[in-house]
Formats: structure tokens, sequence, C-alpha cells
């Protein structure tokens, strides 16, 4: 039987808040549990459990899913709890100690009983005749949407207006509130998308360079702002983007009936940052080796609701992949894919220098002027610290500015004064490092 492969990192990507992951850790070692055991369904579902004793005799479970389902018997609210990831981290760090046994006990048997029925009463439901739409209701709800967003973007055009009126400068001094107010008018009018715009406008004020970069922020505003009153007069792919950024979503199952052929992707890296109302969300980055081309897959998750695992770096796999409708597109559904398989080598692929990679993304702002991140997989990089400031150089002697979440010693000790490739975020003012790759190595920033 084909052992799944999950890696430490991933195991402590289920942790639903940092007390989960500490008590969690002590209880991961082998010894600590008393059963261990792999089982896999008829149908091929994985399922991991065992037995550990605390205040009780804890029964915990983990089935492989699409998405994991986790089961325990303790009293926690929290999913995973400690027994769970406990158990999942154990699994990473000692598969070898998992052993298949049956018959299965019966808790067990009952929490696969009720996944299957519930795997069942979703297919049932894909299979089902669609329902009949109310076209008249659905186009009624529509247009009520319609004249709320209307009246919000109206609302947010007056306050930019009021807000340059005083002069940027005094923007500086406007109290928390003053912003807030007009983030949940936004809200409010089902235009949520513009509050990005306004989070943004506030670091903006709040940076060193704030001249320039406020500036440049009202603009962007004002030019989605203006792009919507003209909604109907831009190409279809320009509204798409313009839609979204005001808050509109497309279904993934609208955006998958029009899926491509499987081809292969190149994990590169990822990026976990939190919207609002307390949802969090990563951005996964694709590299297509051949089209030098980037994809990015968004996964969401809200509450105590864990993100699923990062894929890790130095893994490939083929997907059937469908294009979120944009000019510039860059999101992709993801329809069926293969196992994750590591890479041997790391292949040699990305931009051959800074040049290229800008005059790139000068073609994506062209045909979609609202882009705020252009990924960029930069070969023959050599990272230099300068007085605390990353720079990335590269053959032609031109430098890149770059900043990294933790700490620049594995950069700086990976390159060794020599070139690497470097995959990251570019926002137009500097590089957000993920990734750091050599022809043997990989390593996340």
């Amino acid at each position: 039987m084909d052992m799944p492969q999950i890696t430490p990192e991933q195991a402590l990507q289920y942790a639903p808040d940092d007390s989960s992951l500490k008590a969690a850790k002590k209880l991961a070692p082998a010894h600590q549990w008393q059963q261990l055991h792999l089982y896999q369904t008829d149908d091929t579902l994985t399922v991991l459990w065992g037995e550990i004793s605390g205040s009780s005799l804890y029964q915990s479970a983990i089935l492989l899913a699409d998405n994991f389902v986790f089961h325990c018997n303790c009293p926690s609210f929290k999913r995973p709890c400690k027994h769970s990831l406990a158990l999942l981290m154990c699994y990473a760090q000692s598969q070898n100690l998992f052993k298949q046994q049956q018959p299965t006990p019966d808790w067990l048997n009952k929490h696969i009983q009720k996944h299957h029925t519930s795997q069942a009463k979703k297919q049932a439901k894909q299979e089902s005749p669609a329902k009949v739409v109310d076209e008249a209701a659905q186009a009624k709800r529509a247009a009520a949407r319609e004249q709320k967003v209307n009246a919000a973007t109206v609302e947010l055009q007056q306050w930019l207006v009021d807000l340059l009126r005083t002069g940027l400068a005094q923007a500086k001094t406007l109290s928390y509130s003053h912003f807030e107010r007009i983030k949940s008018r936004l809200v409010d009018g089902q235009a949520s998308g513009l509050v990005s715009l306004i989070d943004d406008l506030q670091s903006a004020l709040a940076h060193q360079d704030w001249q320039q970069r406020a500036a440049a922020q009202v603009g962007k505003i004002q030019l989605l702002l203006s792009a919507y009153q003209r909604l109907a007069q831009l190409p279809a792919p320009l509204q798409a983007d313009v839609r979204s950024l005001i808050g509109w979503t497309t279904s993934q199952e609208q955006v998958l009936a029009n899926s491509e052929a499987a081809q292969e992707w190149l994990i590169v890296g990822n990026r976990e940052l939190e919207g609002v109302n307390g949802l969090r969300y990563r951005r996964q980055w694709l590299w297509h080796s051949q089209k030098q081309q980037a994809a990015l897959v968004l996964q969401f998750a809200a509450g105590f609701q864990p993100l699923a695992p990062a894929w890790p770096n130095k893994h490939r796999f083929s997907a059937e992949v469908a294009w979120y409708p944009s000019a510039w597109p860059q999101r992709i559904a993801i329809k069926s894919q293969t196992p994750l398989q590591v890479l041997d080598d790391t292949p040699n692929c990305g931009y051959a220098n800074i040049e290229q990679a800008l005059q790139h993304q000068a073609q994506a702002l062209a045909a979609n002027p609202f882009l705020g991140i252009f990924p960029m997989l930069l070969q023959q990089l050599v990272p230099h610290d300068d007085n605390g400031q990353l720079w990335l150089i590269d053959s032609q002697q031109h430098a890149l500015p770059l900043q990294v979440a933790g700490s620049v010693w594995p950069l700086l000790a990976l390159s060794a004064g020599h070139p690497i490739s470097i995959f990251g975020e570019w926002d137009g003012y500097v590089l957000t490092g993920l990734s750091a790759w050599t022809s043997q190595e990989v390593i996340s920033l």
C-alpha cells in the first residue's frame, strides 16, 4: 500500500492556534501513544488512528480525504484538537510506526461510515438535475446589489475628493476612525473588495516615502472608480478585473467549465495573509516551466478553521486547470491533479534577468492596470545586504530591493556570494521573497 506523504512542515500548518501547536508537540513523539495504526478502505480512503492516555483514554482519527477530517473523543471544541494534531505530527515524523490492523474498532468504523454517507450525499447532489433558476428573482437580487454598490462607490468618490481637498499631508493626521467609517460603508454597500485599497492607502500614508506611495494609491483608487463608472465600455476581460476588485466573485464551477488539458506545474512558493472579518487566506504560487508563466491558487479559512497545508516547494504535479477571467489571467482553479512528486534537480526556469522580468510586468500592466502583485522567478541573482537593506543583483549589475519575512541568514548562506534563483511577489516597490533556489536545494523565505 502506498503511504500518503506528509511533511512535518505541512502537519504544523493544521494547528488552529499557537497553544494547540505547543501542546501537540509534547504529545507527538511515538512513545506517547498506546496505539498507532493506518487503514485504507476499499475506495482508497486512508485513515490514521491512534489512542493516547491523558485524563482519560482519547481516541483520535484523521481521514486523509481531499480535505483532512479530524475526529477525537476529547472535549475540546477545536478541530483539530491537540491530540489529532499530535497524531498527524507523529505520522509525519514516523510513518513506519503506523501499522495496518483489521478489523478496525467500532468507534472508527462509525466515523468512516459517516464520512461515506456524507460523500454519497454530495455525489447525489452533484448528479441531481439542476434546480430551475428563478431568473426574475435572480435579476432582481443582482439589480439590488448593483444599486447598493453604486451608492457605496459614489460615497467613496466624495470621500476621496474631500481627502484631496484637504491634502495628503492633512490625511496623515486623520484618526483611525475616519478610515474605518468609509470601510464600514463599503462593506455595508457590498463593495468589500475596495476595503483593501483603503488599507493600502493607510499603509502608504504611514510609510517613510508617503508622498509618492499615497499619491500613487489615490490614483489607483480613482482609476478603479472611473473604470467602474464606464464599465460597459471596457473589454469583457477587464470588466471581470474591475468587478473582482469591487467585490464580486466568480463561482469555481463556472470557471472549471473552461478547463484546459493537463499540464505540469512546479510549486515555487506561498504566502499567508489576513483579510477582513477574521478571514485568512494563502497565495500559493505555481510555475509553468515551458511557458514561463505563473499561476495563483487561493486558499481560504475563517475562525478556528485551519488553512489546508501549503504545498511544499521543490515538488511538481500535473493538473487540469481553468483560469479565472481577467485581462491578464493569474488565478486558477484546479479540476484534477496527480500526486505531488519530489524534484531530484531544481529545473532551470524563470526570467534570465531583472530587465526581462520588468518588461513582462509592463506588458501585464498594459493589459490590466489594476494588477497589484506580479510574480517573479528570477535566475542568476546574488543577494547583497547593504546596511540592513537587501538587494538582488543580476548578471547585468541591475538591482532590485528584496524583503523576507524571516532571517536573512539562510538566504545569504544558500548563496554564499554565488548566483541563485529567487521567487517572490513584486509590488512595484520591493520584491517579497518566498523561496530561494540552487540546482540542488530550495528554501522558503
